[in-house]
């Protein structure tokens, strides 16, 4: 259907009569510079059937578009499919509907937003995506606007989660700043634009920022004209967790006097005048739609003062003043929810003191909003006969935290994957009433917003009966922001992008990597980040390469920014340790770490500053200010760019300074290499360095001539890596062998071993310990065995290395190791004695007041061993609690259990017990394991076929 010809394009029809023509107004005037934007047409939007044209596009709601009601009641339109249903749209091009009409594009929606809803899809399939004035996506230019016919046949879903929507918080310095700079205030010409976006994602809902804002005061034309655009766009408003009965959290220091003369914000000892300030909220705003907060804690989000009883009665006391308030003012049946966030979650449940709110037949006809930990992981979730109750659950869930342990507010660190598990269970335990994210300043938390919101609007295509479609998605997403700009090895090179650098950041969060988080003497492990780091900003910036000029603000602030400075964070951080590293050892590669550091504070510089300054003219001038390197403290207080190490360069002896799986350096004499056993590392790298040589020769010496010498480039003075590597057809059964390295320095050797004999007698399919260790990755199972319909499934890309398996459905338990499914791995040890079994487990919390995260893992058949990967006293949020603080810093737990092994074979069994457990690596080692983040690498693994997700 061709909509836009030789600068000619259809008009846009509403009934001006429609109960929701003011809001429908305001979304075909965004639909018309759309198309405008597409083609440089703008179409008219005419009011009557007269003025419709030989082609028109009909916009309107069942049951108050004249024109829609006419045409469905004579049958030339479909409509029962959407009729009574909520937010949902139907697009059909029907051919000659009336006199003069040739062929009109209609989209009728159920109520105004599925009209909008409906508005925006034919938005979308011109080309314009919903981050088009959020991320300056523009749309490819074309002269004729043709629409396939088969794309205009559609028939909405009902939306899966009922409120959807996003929570505006953190907002200074740089979203206020941005705000402030470009609209003056969070006033209605910011609150168009959110409103906007909110509906191109198909969201419902929103917190508005309210650090320093007050939503229903900061219109600009009148105090309320944000409230009354909400309305008019549809847009259920709420206020945050912590602020009841309409009232933003900052009005009150601004207007207690009105009320009183005390400015407690505590209801004991302030009851009159806080009820007052409430009372006055709900006479402002109760003619607009609203799912109003009830409850109340401390003045600035703290917790009540007073013991757990005590604060339990309070808040009865609280709801009930809130709830004869509302019903003074006709709105006893209007929407309510109570946030159960941070300690309130313990006055829900009650204590072993006091009964909790759970049970109160008040809060039957109250929504309950739990809530995730701040980090991602869900905390309690309603199981049973909870499940059912009349006014539902919703979720709270973070992109951004602002509070203890470390605040998180700069780029995305949260990983589709971890969205898709912790949000799936909720949706599974009956989480489907209301689903808000805090999302921080918007920007640059683009891609997972429109994941996070797409779960919620279509659980059936993206949740838990649809595992491992996060990359499907992000490719998607990709094709919606750039579409034929990127063929599709470029869509996949890019979504691969946007997936490493958010698990690069998933596994630590950038504020919190120090120089000494990914270790430089054990497993590699620095030198391999580093390497992540370095490959990922090669490969934004080779696909940047590629992006037209049109589309190259949009792909640096999509792409390019949150990748490569994210990983400019990271090297700034290791280099720093390396340097340290190496000015201990006396090394003047400690210099060149140091350079490295410096260059990479740099960078980050100039990267904030051209998005701030340069970015789309200047548009974003402010909105990337969050500090992000060195927290010292819980927030942004006191960071700092890390301090690099050197030394003054001298002349000096030759020395190895780093040899791979070793932990210290050497001077002139010998260094052995880890000897290359049973296949576990097929090449090492050696680093040599001396005070002041300008160039270093080596050469194989002995019996080493199936040692394969490699260098990493030209000589310097700074340091020389070599790697070692073995050439396998050379070797017969146990070798040795010298590489002698020298310099004017000196003369140094490495000798290097390998032991061949023992390697046709190793099992099939078996994990083979070297240097004291077996390590393993979760999916990698021998065997996966069901019970009781409850299966293993690999989620891809989730978790610090590799994957994850977790237990579907994952509401079910296991209260004993012989009833539970379990994964099985076979393995060689190469001694008698104590071992440790350390499980890797994502940082989930107890989903309960009675469960835990039990598991269980037992060696050959014989009586597995129960432990539980959180240890006594956790407590899931509590920033006060270290054992949580140190799980979600870390982004993982670990537990361990002690098994007596003997040498040789053995097959391991790990079995879930408790449902909500995710496990990404399990290590077994002889003897305490040297730190690492991330762990030991994998094991060596003979060859054979393992197991899919299939039992």
């Amino acid at each position: 259907m061709i909509l836009v010809q030789q600068g000619a394009a259809a008009k846009l029809h509403l009934d001006p009569g429609a109960a929701d023509y003011d809001g429908l107004r305001r979304g075909a005037d965004s639909f018309a510079a759309d198309i405008e934007l597409v083609t440089g047409t703008r179409p008219e939007i005419v009011t009557e059937p007269g003025q419709l044209g030989n082609t028109a596009i009909v916009i309107g709601t069942i049951g108050s578009s004249g024109l829609i009601d006419e045409w469905a009641a004579a049958g030339k339109l479909d409509v029962p499919a959407i009729q009574g249903k909520r937010e949902c749209y139907s697009i059909q091009r029907i051919g000659h509907p009336c006199d003069g009409v040739e062929q009109a594009l209609v989209i009728a929606g159920s109520d105004k937003r599925g009209t909008i809803y409906g508005i925006y899809a034919v938005s979308e399939l011109m080309g314009v995506s919903p981050w088009v004035y959020f991320a300056d996506v523009m749309p490819e230019r074309r002269d004729l606007l043709d629409l396939p016919d088969h794309q205009l046949n559609v028939i909405s879903k009902e939306p899966s989660v009922k409120y959807r929507g996003i929570f505006l918080n953190d907002d200074w310095p740089s979203l206020g700043s941005w705000v402030t700079g470009a609209f003056g205030d969070f006033n209605e010409a910011f609150y168009e634009k959110v409103f906007e976006l909110i509906l191109r994602l198909k969201g419902n809902y929103l917190w508005p920022a309210m650090w320093s804002a007050e939503f229903s005061v900061n219109g600009n034309r009148h105090p309320l004209a944000n409230a009354e655009l909400a309305r008019e766009y549809g847009i259920i408003m709420g206020t945050s967790h912590h602020e009841p009965l309409f009232r933003a959290g900052s009005e009150w220091q601004k207007v207690y006097k009105d009320y009183g003369t005390s400015n407690l914000w505590d209801f004991a000892r302030n009851r009159e005048a806080v009820t007052a300030f409430w009372e006055d909220g709900i006479k402002r705003n109760k003619e607009y739609p609203n799912l109003i907060t009830l409850g109340m804690r401390g003045e600035s989000d703290s917790e009540l003062e007073g013991s757990d009883r005590y604060n339990i009665e309070l808040l009865k006391d609280i709801i009930l003043t809130q709830k004869e308030l509302l019903k003074r003012y006709g709105l006893e049946q209007a929407p309510q929810v109570l946030a159960v966030y941070k300690e309130v979650e313990k006055y829900w449940y009650g204590t072993a003191e006091a009964a909790g709110l759970k049970d109160w037949e008040v809060l039957n006809d109250v929504t309950i909003l739990l809530s995730d930990d701040n980090f991602g992981n869900l905390r309690k979730i309603p199981s049973g006969r909870e499940q059912q109750r009349s006014a539902g659950w919703g979720m709270y869930y973070h992109l951004d935290y602002h509070g203890g342990p470390h605040s998180y507010e700069w780029v995305n660190t949260t990983p589709l994957e971890k969205i898709w598990e912790q949000m799936s269970m909720a949706y599974d335990y009956g989480i489907r009433d209301v689903w808000i994210v805090n999302v921080g300043d918007l920007k640059p938390m683009e891609l997972p917003i429109s994941y996070f919101l797409d779960l919620a609007y279509d659980f059936g295509a993206w949740g838990t009966a649809a595992p491992n479609k996060t990359a499907e998605y992000t490719e998607q997403w990709v094709r919606q922001q750039f579409g034929d700009a990127a063929d599709e090895a470029a869509v996949s090179g890019i979504a691969g992008v946007l997936a490493e650098y958010t698990r690069m950041n998933g596994r630590r969060k950038p504020e919190i990597i120090r120089p000494e988080t990914f270790s430089p003497v054990h497993y590699n492990e620095a030198q391999q980040v580093l390497k992540q780091a370095g490959k990922l900003v090669e490969t934004a910036g080779h696909y940047r390469s590629g992006i037209p000029e049109q589309l190259q603000d949009a792909y640096f602030q999509l792409i390019y920014y949150p990748a490569a400075a994210s990983a400019n964070v990271l090297q700034m951080q290791v280099y720093t340790g390396l340097s340290k590293l190496y000015a201990e050892r006396g090394s003047v590669l400690a210099n060149t770490y140091a350079e490295l550091t410096a260059a990479a504070i740099e960078r980050d510089k100039q990267l904030e500053l051209a998005y701030n300054n340069d970015l789309s003219g200047g548009k974003w001038r402010g909105m990337m200010s969050s500090a992000h390197v060195g927290y010292v403290n819980w927030d942004a207080a006191g960071w700092s760019y890390p301090q690099a190490a050197s030394v003054i360069p001298a002349e000096g002896p030759l020395m190895i300074v780093d040899v791979q799986g070793m932990e210290q350096g050497y001077t002139s004499g010998t260094a052995a290499l880890p000897a290359f056993t049973n296949l576990h590392k097929e090449n090492y790298s050696v680093t040599v360095s001396s005070g002041g040589d300008t160039g270093f020769a080596y050469e194989a010496a002995g019996s080493a001539d199936w040692i394969r010498l490699e260098r990493s480039g030209g000589w310097t003075d700074t340091g020389e890596t070599i790697t070692v590597s073995v050439d396998w057809e050379k070797v017969q059964g146990a070798c040795s062998g010298n590489i002698v390295i020298s310099g004017a320095g000196g003369t140094v050797t490495v000798c290097a071993e390998v032991d061949w004999s023992s390697v046709s007698e190793l099992p099939p399919a078996a994990f083979i310990e070297a240097h004291n260790v077996v390590s393993i990755e979760a999916e990698h199972t021998l065997n996966r065995c069901a019970a009781d319909g409850v299966e293993w499934t690999t989620i891809s890309d989730y978790g610090r290395t590799l994957s994850s398996v977790k237990m579907y459905p994952d509401t079910v338990s296991f209260s004993e190791p012989a009833q539970a499914p379990y994964l099985e791995y076979s393995l060689l040890v190469k001694r008698d004695g104590e071992y440790s079994l350390n499980a890797y487990i994502a940082p989930t919390n107890h989903l309960s007041p009675v469960s835990g995260l039990k598991y269980a893992a037992g060696f050959d058949g014989y009586e597995p061993i129960v432990a539980d990967a959180l240890p006594p006293g956790y407590e899931g949020g509590n920033h006060s609690n270290e054992p949580w603080c140190r799980a979600v810093l870390n982004n993982i737990h670990v537990s361990s259990t002690s098994h007596t092994l003997t040498k040789g074979v053995h097959t391991l069994r790990f079995y879930g017990l408790d449902a909500g457990l995710v496990l990404q690596k399990l290590v077994l080692s002889a003897g305490p394991l040297p730190y690492s983040y991330l762990g030991p690498e994998e094991s060596y693994l003979t060859s054979a076929e393992l197991t899919e997700d299939s039992p």
